[in-house]
């Protein structure tokens, strides 16, 4: 499929806003309590939500800062050929009308649960995610499609610059809803 690339960064920026919006707003006023209350034994809390948020943002941010410091093609006029594979995973990944519709299991490096966390991981998250949007505001300078990253399931599979962005901040945006969830079922 063929996306026009401002548009799209312009809509994940437009998400990232909204999360530093939600976690400034919503989360961060939260007591601790809340933040580590858990809906059952073995679901995550807010803290290890966010603290596998930060693992994703670790993989990718850096890969993206190398791309961007070194890309293998600047930005042509037109927009981004995303891949057939990314389209599905995609498709996967984001919610549909704020619902999880495809739900996964993180892989045991990526989940974070019953570590110790504090405030300090939500901090962390909001300063990860300032780096993130000067990215996206970098990224109109180079041509999404023939810039690739690999995942963080396997470096074989490689995914261009701008399914990369979206892969990430789709990822994002599940958790946000899980957090909302913890958020609305903590205080029901």
């Amino acid at each position: 499929m063929k996306y026009e690339s401002e548009k799209i960064i312009s809509e994940l920026i437009q998400q990232i806003e909204y999360q530093l919006d939600y976690l400034e707003n919503k989360v961060l006023p939260l007591e601790t309590l809340d933040l580590e209350w858990r809906p059952s034994e073995y679901r995550w809390n807010i803290y290890e939500v966010v603290e596998h948020l930060i693992r994703f943002g670790e993989f990718y941010i850096p890969k993206m800062k190398h791309i961007l410091a070194y890309p293998k093609t600047l930005k042509k006029s037109g927009g981004y050929k995303s891949g057939i594979f990314s389209e599905v995973v995609l498709k996967r990944i984001k919610p549909l009308d704020g619902v999880i519709v495809n739900k996964a299991k993180s892989s045991p490096k990526n989940n974070p649960f019953l570590r110790q966390l504090n405030r300090s991981v939500i901090l962390e998250y909001i300063e990860q995610q300032k780096q993130l949007m000067k990215l996206l505001k970098s990224s109109t300078s180079i041509d999404l499609s023939k810039n690739h990253i690999p995942t963080i399931i396997t470096s074989y599979l490689r995914l261009n610059f701008g399914d990369s962005l979206r892969l990430l901040i789709y990822h994002e945006e599940r958790h946000f809803i899980q957090i909302d969830n913890l958020v609305h079922k903590r205080f029901d």
